[in-house]
């Protein structure tokens, strides 16, 4: 055969071999194989690598939280020992080999106290066969934070009902227990209380004090508070002079201490409540269900069983206006004013923080009501939008001055969620800063929550 027709062949052969397609899968599935087992494997390993980190950080991140709480009394060697004890209940995975540990802790020379917990270990990779590092950290700072909290506490009529009251009680003692527990002294946590209704009761106490209202208006405490001479049906300032006879206000001295609403838009505003201008003077009213007196800013440290008192002296009353609990909650976290908080440090940080727990719609305040008489005698109430109104501006300024907001609506009797409630909450969406609720019993949770939410220390991996 002629060289040039072997070759030609030879070519034919080849090109053939190119175009054919049978067999090709098997040799490509051979070829990727190896890649494939690989990349499983790799995927598999690596899982399993991100389960155990995750849980020496929980671990860890734990040990740094529990130590804190007793490190300041511990020398270097006890902090180590005991925080190793307390990682090692808490990570048992006989998966990761050659765990170190160590503790530091670092005194509070003025921005804070700290303890630092760093873990190491290695995990076996099953597939890849090689050693996998695991390394995490983690840092509590504590000392340089201290807390002003007020608590705007419904004492409405309808929380006698479905035990929301006892329960109350029951979950704001065990908050001030916390708080007591976590202080090192009074500078650290300040409590304050307002119990509110449709009114809030700044003691009648005050009734000398120049920045009580007593005139100004047909609303005014003594131009409803008086007689009328010589025609007693006539009840208040307005009708007597319009049948020309002279009213003769009451003493003061028969106030019941609550006050309404300031005049708008002092009723949203942070303007401390003043002698001057009128606008920022609190109000008289003589409200027939006037909450129990509020209390301001209190060390909890040495004077705890106070506000454990004042929790234990609420009563359910009146009708519902959460704005004026949380514009008084507002003024006990300013350093100046009636109600005024110690001044603070400038060494340290503050978390000022209002808790409003309510379990109503807003029903009435000084300018409008949902709610129906006949004389005195209260025949219901309704929802009534225009409160709401005034509560959205005021949470609004509230926010905006750095104040965290926490709300708790208890809806024991099926009422749906209250946006105005809801958006007063620093964040609406986050469950511990705003919770719903349908049973009474899970106010204690909930104030855990918001508990925890404000003490925790910061955590840094």
């Amino acid at each position: 055969m002629k060289s040039d027709q072997i070759f030609k062949g030879m070519k034919a052969l080849v090109t053939r071999f190119g175009r054919a397609e049978r067999g090709n899968v098997a040799m490509m599935f051979a070829i990727i194989l190896p890649v494939i087992i690989v990349s499983v494997g790799a995927a598999v390993d690596y899982g399993r690598a991100a389960k155990m980190r995750a849980a020496m950080q929980s671990a860890v991140d734990a040990t740094a939280l529990m130590i804190s709480k007793e490190a300041t009394g511990l020398t270097s060697t006890q902090i180590t020992t005991k925080a190793q004890s307390y990682f090692n209940a808490l990570f048992t995975y006989p998966e990761v080999a050659g765990v170190t540990f160590n503790a530091v802790y670092t005194a509070n020379s003025g921005s804070g106290a700290s303890v630092k917990v760093d873990a190491t270990g290695t995990m076996q990779a099953d597939i890849l066969k090689v050693p996998m590092p695991i390394s995490v950290s983690a840092t509590t700072k504590w000392g340089n934070i201290r807390y002003r909290v007020a608590l705007a506490l419904d004492n409405t009529g309808s929380m006698a009902s479905a035990s929301k009251m006892t329960e109350l009680k029951s979950a704001a003692n065990k908050l001030i227990d916390d708080f007591y527990n976590m202080a090192g002294s009074d500078a650290d946590v300040y409590i304050s209380i307002v119990p509110f209704s449709r009114d809030v009761n700044v003691g009648k106490d005050k009734k000398n004090d120049d920045w009580v209202r007593w005139t100004g208006g047909a609303d005014a405490w003594e131009s409803l508070n008086g007689s009328c001479n010589g025609d007693n049906s006539k009840k208040n300032k307005t009708d007597c002079n319009n049948a020309g006879r002279t009213w003769t206000a009451h003493g003061h001295g028969s106030w019941d201490g609550c006050v309404m609403d300031r005049d708008q838009n002092y009723d949203t505003t942070s303007d401390i409540v003043a002698n001057a201008p009128t606008g920022v003077m609190a109000p008289a009213h003589q409200y027939g269900e006037c909450p129990v007196e509020m209390l301001g800013m209190t060390g909890v440290k040495t004077q705890k069983q106070t506000l454990l008192d004042k929790i234990f002296d609420m009563t359910p009353n009146g009708t519902t206006n959460q704005g004026i609990g949380l514009f008084w909650a507002w003024q006990t976290l300013k350093t100046s004013g009636p109600f005024a908080a110690p001044s603070k440090n400038s060494s340290y940080v503050y978390m000022d923080s209002i808790i409003l727990l309510t379990d109503g719609l807003n029903t009435e305040n000084r300018y409008a009501s949902g709610c129906t008489y006949w004389g005195s005698f209260l025949l219901g109430c309704d929802h009534e939008p225009a409160v709401d109104t005034r509560q959205a501006t005021l949470c609004s300024s509230i926010k905006a001055s750095g104040v965290k907001v926490f709300a708790i609506q208890v809806a024991t009797d099926g009422d749906a969620i209250s946006d105005v409630t809801k958006n007063c909450a620093s964040e609406p969406n986050n469950s511990n800063y705003f919770s719903y609720i349908t049973q009474a019993s899970q106010m204690s949770v909930k104030f855990q929550n918001i508990f925890k939410e404000l003490a925790k220390l910061r955590v840094s991996a």
